[in-house]
């Protein structure tokens, strides 16, 4: 589970479909470093000990190159000195001979958040038009920069109206095959900010996204993402983006943000209204629920999809699916399309079976506590075994062990 050092969401841009504009401050504040390497060090042993050559702590933001130089070798350091190696996502603006020198020391993988080239890139960075195009310059300047001392780069291009549409859209295909003549993969991440002049409606995001498949197909384009992680969900296999994971409002459990006062929040894309959300250490399953019997029931990709992401839910409400689920589906029907022309076998995902026997009194009731399923529904069941049939839950209703909310058999 990798952990996200969120320490500062201080900016020096200011992109115009930001996120994190409802708590993102003006400028840099003040961070308690011990504490928030403590709680790095906590859930790193807790969560990660077992991952030992990938990187599981990484530096975002806000933006991660605004904080003193010293704290960003110290974090990279941590990183390295836990996994071997380090990470940072980073609009590239601010990278230096320092910063690659220790990118180089740290082993450090580098993300860039960039939309295109100029003027695909104009919704980010700060200023005016033309300030945000020198920006953009110097951003890519920076990639050549990397690749020319053998650092590992990705990017991240968030997918919107100024970049999908048109012959915008024929830029961006050149572009991305350019990356991937260079080595470079990553993202394309669908807008979801809320402003209609902004993202792309579900129809036009479904035909972006088709658009780009058969394209990346006709030049043997891999490695980018929702693409690769459809094709990963639909073999079975579980290296997919988080968006295609089960998720929990208060937990987001694909992720481990660690904020300015070392405490960890659930993932930033659902403090939509400017306040903090503390995380819960115990996922639930209340979303995957709803879903499956509301918005989700009957559809063939539920478990390859899971509704999709909590952040990108229908009018923010984490009880609705993803708005985008027009193109996700549309993606899934087509990758599986081709997988049978191709004859390449589907394995859908199954519902985990439980882990274990379950102990029974013969009425068919579970009470060992353990997670495991009833019909289609997972939960945790009543540790109550040892007490008499009428203070065992076996009724089927909702209801608390120990703080604890689930549905007994």
């Amino acid at each position: 589970m990798p952990i996200y050092v969120k320490a500062n969401l201080a900016c020096n841009f200011s992109c115009k479909y930001c996120y994190e504009h409802p708590f993102k401050p003006e400028e840099f504040e003040e961070i308690d470093w011990v504490a928030v390497e403590k709680t790095i060090r906590e859930q790193h042993q807790k969560h990660c000990s077992g991952n030992k050559g990938q990187s599981n702590v990484g530096l975002h933001g806000g933006e991660p190159l605004i904080m003193p130089k010293d704290r960003i070798e110290q974090f990279l350091k941590m990183g390295y000195d836990l996994d071997g190696r380090s990470s940072i996502q980073t609009n590239g603006y601010n990278i230096d001979e320092d910063i690659i020198g220790f990118f180089k020391k740290y082993n450090t993988g580098v993300g860039v958040s960039i939309d295109g080239p100029w003027p695909l890139n104009e919704l980010r960075g700060k200023g005016t038009l033309e300030e945000r195009k020198k920006q953009t310059e110097r951003i890519l300047a920076n990639i050549d920069r990397l690749l020319s001392e053998k650092i590992n780069v990705s990017v991240i291009s968030v997918i919107h109206k100024a970049n999908a549409l048109g012959d915008r859209r024929e830029t961006l295909k050149n572009w991305v095959k350019e990356l991937h003549n260079k080595r470079i993969s990553g993202r394309l991440n669908p807008c979801c900010c809320g402003k209609p002049e902004i993202d792309l409606t579900p129809e036009e995001a479904a035909d972006f996204y088709s658009d780009m498949y058969d394209f990346m197909l006709r030049n043997g384009i891999g490695g980018w993402s929702p693409f690769r992680d459809m094709v990963n969900s639909l073999r079975g296999e579980q290296s997919v983006v988080c968006v295609f994971k089960s998720c929990s409002a208060f937990c987001t459990p694909s992720c481990i943000p660690v904020l300015k006062d070392g405490s960890m929040g659930v993932c930033l894309r659902l403090y939509t209204d400017g306040k903090t959300y503390l995380r819960s250490e115990q996922k639930d399953d209340i979303r995957d629920r709803v879903l499956s019997q509301t918005d989700c029931a009957g559809c063939p990709y539920w478990l390859n999809c899971y509704g999709g992401c909590v952040g990108l839910s229908i009018d923010f409400d984490w009880r609705n699916k993803d708005r985008f689920c027009l193109m996700y589906k549309t993606l899934f029907e087509r990758i599986e399309n081709t997988f049978k022309s191709l004859g390449i076998d589907v394995k859908k995902k199954e519902v985990q079976q439980p882990r274990q026997q379950r102990k029974d009194d013969g009425s068919g009731g579970h009470w060992d506590g353990d997670e495991h399923l009833d019909g289609s529904t997972r939960h945790l069941d009543s540790s109550l075994q040892d007490k008499p049939r009428s203070d065992a839950h076996t009724d089927g209703v909702e209801h608390l062990d120990k703080g604890t909310r689930h549905l007994d058999g």
